[in-house]
């Protein structure tokens, strides 16, 4: 058995996030989810209200009326286990994957900071307001790795489909409707009307329930890999299977207060 000192283990975790290195992770069958947050119903839930970046929150910033960058998901069963779940995730060196694991958990601010251009870091403040509360470090910490591609190649995929996203017919019906109750159906016209049909195989829509009334927590897309880092277009979506989320036939969009 080979065994590695913790300062080891911390020059290798160093050079995952500095170097942006990852793992060739990716698989034949792999797809990624796109998830994209409403921020203003995040900062009103248990998980958000005491977020750094919800405090912050004004109403005329950029989060308020678009979906926000959560994350961007690798999907693929990496053990063979036939299951996609957690232990298909942090693809780090064995020596280095359970202290990652654990710092990630415990509180990702200890994780080490991602290393980005000052443009794209920019851009991304922008559209994921939780690099507040370094977001992005679990974000690829956890998934990025698995991405096989760079961190800054990364998120500046991630970064793209946020804003591809907010200036489609989907992004701009629900921005267009803060406050307001909206149909499911019409929510799925929206991206029909722009991707087709088929795409709204892609789409799940995530609701959670406020003093009885479902709000619209998070919108996410089934993307085929390999369309990752390029536009926006009916042929990124993988409507292999039909996403299937919790939102009931009307919903409400909360606005930021």
């Amino acid at each position: 058995m080979i065994l590695f000192s913790g300062r080891r283990i911390s020059t290798i975790l160093a050079a995952v996030f500095m170097c942006g290195m990852a793992l060739p992770a990716e698989t034949e069958e792999s797809s990624y989810v796109l998830a994209l947050s409403w921020q203003p119903a995040f900062c009103e839930s248990d998980n958000g209200a005491g977020k750094t970046e919800c405090r912050w929150l004004d109403v005329g910033d950029w989060a308020a009326s678009h979906f926000t960058l959560h994350g961007l998901w690798p999907n693929a069963d990496r053990n063979g286990d036939g299951r996609m779940d957690v232990a298909d995730d942090y693809c780090l060196p064995p020596e280095s994957r359970a202290r990652a694991v654990a710092l990630d958990k415990s509180d990702w601010r200890n994780l080490p900071a991602v290393t980005l251009p000052s443009d794209l870091q920019q851009r991304l403040s922008v559209v994921m307001p939780g690099t507040a509360s370094r977001l992005e470090r679990h974000q690829w910490i956890k998934h990025g790795t698995c991405s096989g591609l760079s961190a800054p190649r990364y998120f500046a995929a991630g970064v793209a489909l946020t804003e591809a996203v907010a200036g489609t017919e989907l992004g701009s019906f629900i921005s267009a409707r803060m406050g307001e109750d909206v149909a499911r159906g019409d929510v799925l016209a929206a991206l029909a009307a722009e991707f087709g049909k088929s795409s709204t195989r892609a789409l799940q829509l995530i609701c959670r329930k406020d003093e009885g009334v479902s709000v619209l927590s998070e919108l996410r897309l089934r993307l085929r890999a390999n369309a990752v880092e390029a536009p926006l277009s009916p042929r990124s979506f993988d409507t292999a299977k039909e996403a299937k989320g919790n939102c009931p036939a009307r919903f409400r969009v909360v606005v930021a207060e």
